[in-house]
């Protein structure tokens, strides 16, 4: 099981394809499109954390996309995740922040960017959205915003990855992260 991570998708909105640059021809390309991504990506039996803005509208318009979707799903609300979304049953658990481990590292996820966050200094990684991919990755954070990674999920391994092209993944030293992940 690989626990993913995504947020933004912004489905059933299509000004997000202008205000985005997103290369779709309609919405409904790019809803297909990324549902396509996301169940090429995430099996059945993964875990997904999508943090924020999973449709423009109200739960009648996220109900039939969460339903083709694979993986056990959580929400990390965002702004554009009303009371409708935030209740359907596809969601395991809705929360405004989360905390968790994936395998022996620990995760802060939140819609909104954060310059600090719960053991940012004991190398835990914050993952948030919202930003659309505006904001450049520090420290251990970083945008998982769908038109961020191709959009699909993303895995804390390709996160890794990416930050560690960066120089963002040596900032803490070993013995803190040892004391946090141990």
């Amino acid at each position: 099981m690989t626990i993913y991570y995504t947020a933004d998708t912004h489905f059933h909105h299509a000004a997000v394809i202008g205000f985005d640059n997103r290369p779709f021809a309609s919405i409904e390309e790019h809803d297909e499109t990324l549902v396509r991504n996301w169940n090429r990506t995430v099996r059945p039996t993964d875990t997904v954390y999508f943090v924020g803005d999973f449709v423009i509208g109200k739960g009648r318009h996220a109900a039939p996309i969460l339903e083709r979707l694979n993986g056990k799903l959580h929400l990390v609300a965002g702004n554009h995740d009303p009371h409708s979304v935030r209740k359907l049953d596809r969601w395991l658990t809705v929360q405004e922040k989360c905390e968790i481990h994936d395998g022996r590292d620990y995760v802060v996820l939140n819609h909104f960017a954060q310059r600090t966050w719960n053991k940012c200094r004991y190398g835990a990684y914050h993952l948030f959205g919202h930003s659309h991919g505006n904001l450049a990755p520090q420290y251990r954070s970083i945008d998982v915003g769908t038109n961020c990674w191709d959009y699909r999920p993303v895995s804390l391994a390709e996160i890794k990855v990416k930050l560690d092209a960066l120089g963002l993944l040596e900032w803490v030293g070993n013995k803190d992260a040892e004391a946090l992940n141990g």
